[in-house]
């Protein structure tokens, strides 16, 4: 193997003849001739194939009387899979955003952001902040009265000259830790949803838990098949953008 054997492993697995390869001997092992059969191109050229797995490490080739035989050898793929996995973790803890459904009339989602705690809920809370990233990236005009009992609205501007206008109700507020309040689409009104909004922090990154609860589980199915995941996928990526200015 080369001396940055990941790198290796990559050029090897560019090429699919080289794919389909791997995958006919990972059932067991087979002569060059016998790799060659499915491939409409010559011997040779599978033994070059067979050369760029060999000093990748992905292949060992052995003689037994006038045959080469090829096996796998999995060793390397299982440091790839250990290369790749840490930025799966990476992703997976940073940007991604988890999606269930607890019951049949809730949606909970979770999200982690590279910020600390008072500045991810001031991003929550805030018009100033708000106006960055509420509406997918989108422009927003917006005005809050964040207080127990005071009242949000936000309307969205859409690229294509649609608006999007969204109100509720602050419920109850406690600051940096938890806010509970309805949420209501002006376009489909008296179909209120009750949100609440948890703030957790973890060596500097901070976990937002929304649990989002509807009257009936048609509203909650409704939110769902509305594309909610991707506006939110959108929104938090405005949000990352925006936090990073702020660091």
């Amino acid at each position: 193997m080369t001396a940055d054997p990941v790198s290796a492993v990559f050029a090897a697995l560019a090429d699919p003849t080289r794919r389909a390869i791997l995958a006919r001997l990972a059932a067991g092992e087979a002569t060059v001739n016998e790799l060659a059969e499915p491939f409409p191109i010559s011997v040779q050229a599978i033994s070059k194939h067979l050369g760029v797995l060999e000093r990748a490490g992905l292949i060992v080739r052995t003689r037994e009387a006038q045959w080469r035989r090829c096996r796998l050898d999995p060793t390397p793929l299982r440091t790839l899979a250990e290369w790749v996995d840490q930025y799966r973790r990476l992703w997976d803890e940073r940007y991604d955003t988890t999606i269930t459904q607890p019951s049949d009339r809730e949606i909970t989602m979770t999200r982690t952001f590279d910020a600390p705690r008072e500045l991810v809920f001031a991003a929550h809370t805030q018009a100033e902040h708000l106006r960055h990233w509420w509406g997918r990236g989108n422009p927003l005009d917006t005005e809050i009265d964040f207080r127990e009992g005071g009242r949000y609205r936000h309307v969205e501007h859409a690229p294509d000259g649609s608006a999007y206008a969204f109100r509720g109700e602050f419920r109850e507020i406690v600051v940096p830790e938890r806010v509970v309040q309805t949420f209501e689409f002006e376009g489909m009104p008296g179909h209120v949803a009750v949100e609440t909004l948890v703030f957790t922090e973890h060596d500097g990154r901070t976990v937002v838990t929304t649990t989002t609860s509807f009257d009936t589980t048609q509203d909650r199915d409704g939110m769902v098949e509305s594309g909610m995941a991707q506006g939110v996928a959108e929104s938090y990526a405005a949000l990352d953008r925006h936090l990073a200015t702020l660091r």
